[in-house]
């Protein structure tokens, strides 16, 4: 390599992300977002070159190999402007900051993101991926890179005046309270049938993504008002995506989204995120139907769970890659020849039920395993153990194992209800092991951090907190331990002192001490994580419930009538929106267990196991805060006892399970 293009190579070895980590030895001379490089933009009057991408991103692969790599190309870069690469898994402020100019700029975007900036950060020019040489309607790389540089030095001003245009997408908009209605709840669902895939479920074409939080949301409606259109489009595709090839049939868990509309091929990575919400979504399938189909799917991504992502002592890996060695998902697909050496005289009926042929459904005379229609997917446990096993034989795809705060929160409020509906100890265990380690590792001085590789870092963003508190609300309801509700309290505090605006209301993505001009947004819609503001107003009906407290009612409301407006028109992205405006519309069940002698965690574990949108309280000798709900609530007859209240009134008091269980089972 000339001296010139090794002189900065190892910027990037240092970096706690394993993204910029691989791309340290690149002929590029990348820097991590930092003033240093900003300051050298500014010094040698340069553009910027910022690249934005992730661990587990195929096409950030493919154009690394393509370009970044290219010595050429990295001669041009180095001469014109100044690289800075990012991971969009560790600064997703940048990446939405960024998506947004793009988005503005083309229509579209995605990873890897290549973007121009100025030396003041401002976007001028931008894009996704672009090829080595011009295919597809796409300049190269070249070509752009000069054509930009070019403009950048010959035509200032015109680059000045796009610079002014894309900053006014920048400014906060406007908020204003509208009045809530109960019959919004009812009209989120019947907007999202527009977008229902009534063949194949899910909601749109191809691409096709699982809308997480939307089937949750259904499903919620479901137990809430026993909502027919709700319950079919949520178990319609929730079916139909554990059936396809997004689903990893011998393995387990998802990949994050399907190429077709049919669910059958898949871009292979497996993230953190999408596993915790969906695991959570075949779960109360699962809880209100007890289909041994459900119960099977969830069994299987628990498994994968603690196979492949479960870090010790605490934790889980962030994302399992989709590439070995630059081929996509070689790692989970098959020849014909392949099964029928490992299954024999059983392949046939395998080969038939998971469409694999001899010419390969996939690239390459490979198969991906889907199945059509509904097939008992038991019959072939045997099969699927010994595909498990053989490829665990194969070079496995790059595992980052990187902590994500707000990621790994969604999958422990997950396992813990694995641990309540599955009655999975070994759930329960790592949820609360990995609560307590973000709670003592990741969370120091009224901070808390967002990604812990071998030490915490990064300022943690109104995701993560928000995650975090759910998690910390669930541990509480799993195992009544109030340390877990004083933890929510003190970190909504945190969320008050950095992140709300209390002069407009809501709370910015990024808190006050990094904020700047371009982070001035409030995201209530749903992403990658369900949408913060969002989260927050249920996250404060539920701590409402547990402490008695109406100040958490009263802010959630406020929460819920700010961001009205923004959610109404497209509820399939703000799901969660609508969620917690079910929450406030229609309250949950409010559930105290009156027990004597530190009992009634029995009682605790079977309310959990029947009903999701509850809140259940244990109130025996052992119980550390007193609530004004407690009073007059006594153990019948020396007998555990539950008390059901709704909308304030309350049932009859049950001091038999079998009877409670029949209550829930209706």
């Amino acid at each position: 390599m000339p001296a010139e293009l090794s002189l900065m190579t190892g910027r990037l070895a240092g970096s706690k992300s394993s993204y910029l980590r691989k791309a340290a030895d690149e002929p590029v001379e990348w820097y991590a977002w930092s003033e240093e490089a900003f300051e050298r933009a500014r010094k040698e009057n340069k553009p910027v070159l910022l690249s934005i991408g992730a661990v587990w991103c195929h096409w950030c692969h493919v154009m690394a190999h393509e370009s970044w790599q290219d010595k050429d190309v990295a001669r041009i870069i180095n001469e014109k402007f100044i690289p800075i690469k990012v991971d969009r898994d560790e600064r997703p402020e940048l990446d939405k900051i960024y998506q947004e100019a793009v988005n503005a700029l083309t229509g579209r975007g995605g990873w890897p993101l290549t973007v121009f900036l100025t030396p003041d950060k401002e976007p001028f020019y931008g894009g996704t991926y672009f090829p080595d040489s011009p295919r597809h309607g796409l300049p190269s790389i070249k070509e752009i890179l000069l054509a930009v540089s070019d403009a950048y030095e010959k035509n200032r001003k015109d680059v000045m005046n796009t610079v002014k245009e894309m900053m006014k997408i920048y400014a906060p908009g406007k908020l204003s309270r509208s009045e809530l209605k109960a019959g919004y709840v009812s009209g989120a669902v019947e907007a999202m049938k527009d977008n229902y895939d009534m063949i194949n479920g899910g909601f749109g074409g191809a691409p096709k993504f699982p809308f997480s939080e939307a089937l949750l949301f259904l499903l919620q409606r479901y137990e809430t008002d026993c909502d027919v259109d709700a319950w079919n489009m949520a178990d319609h595709t929730l079916r139909k995506m554990a059936s396809g090839g997004v689903y990893d049939q011998a393995g387990g868990g998802f990949h994050r989204y399907s190429t077709d509309s049919g669910w059958r091929v898949p871009h292979f990575e497996k993230m953190l995120y999408d596993n915790a919400l969906l695991l959570k979504a075949y779960l109360v399938a699962y809880q209100k139907t007890r289909s041994d189909f459900y119960r099977h799917v969830s069994h299987e991504i628990v498994d994968f769970v603690f196979r492949d992502l479960v870090r010790e002592p605490a934790g889980f890996a962030s994302s399992i890659d989709a590439d070995v060695h630059g081929e996509e998902g070689s790692y989970f697909v098959w020849t014909e020849d392949e099964i029928k050496g490992m299954l024999g005289n059983r392949a046939d009926t395998f080969i038939e039920a998971f469409n694999v042929t001899k010419n390969g459904n996939f690239e390459g005379g490979k198969n991906i395993l889907y199945m059509t229609g509904e097939i008992d997917r038991s019959k072939f446990e045997n099969e699927l153990t010994i595909l498990l096993d053989t490829r665990y034989e194969r070079e496995m795809p790059y595992v980052d194992t990187s902590i994500i705060t707000g990621w790994t929160s969604l999958m422990s409020t997950s396992l813990l209800k694995a641990y309540e509906i599955l009655d999975d100890y070994r759930c329960k265990d790592h949820a609360i092991k990995t609560v307590d380690f973000i709670l003592n590792i990741m969370y120091k001085d009224g901070k808390l951090y967002r990604m812990y590789s071998d030490v915490p870092s990064v300022d943690a963003f109104i995701e993560d907190y928000s995650c975090l508190i759910e998690a910390l609300i669930e541990s509480f309801a799993a195992v009544q331990d109030y340390y877990y509700i004083d933890m929510a309290e003190r970190l909504l505090a945190d969320c008050d002192e950095n992140f709300l605006d209390r002069e407009n209301g809501g709370y910015f993505y990024v808190q006050k001490s990094d904020r700047s001009p371009m982070t001035q947004d409030k995201p209530v819609m749903d992403y990658s994580v369900p949408g913060p503001n969002a989260q927050m107003a249920r996250n404060l009906i539920k701590l409402h419930y547990y402490t008695g407290e109406g100040k958490y009612r009263e802010k959630a409301k406020e929460l819920l009538e700010i961001f009205l407006d923004a959610a109404k028109p497209y509820p399939l992205g703000n799901a969660t929106y609508f969620s917690a405006l079910d929450y406030y519309a229609n309250p949950p069940d409010q559930i105290i267990i009156a027990a004597e002698n530190g009992e009634g965690m029995d009682f605790i574990h079977s309310v959990n196991s029947l009903i999701c949108k509850r809140a259940v309280i244990l109130y025996n000798d052992n119980t550390t805060r007193m609530l004004e709900e407690f009073e007059g609530k006594v153990p019948v007859g020396g007998k555990t006892t539950a008390y059901i209240c709704r909308q304030g009134v309350c049932m009859k008091p049950v001091s038999s399970l079998d009877e409670l269980k029949r209550i829930y089972r209706h």
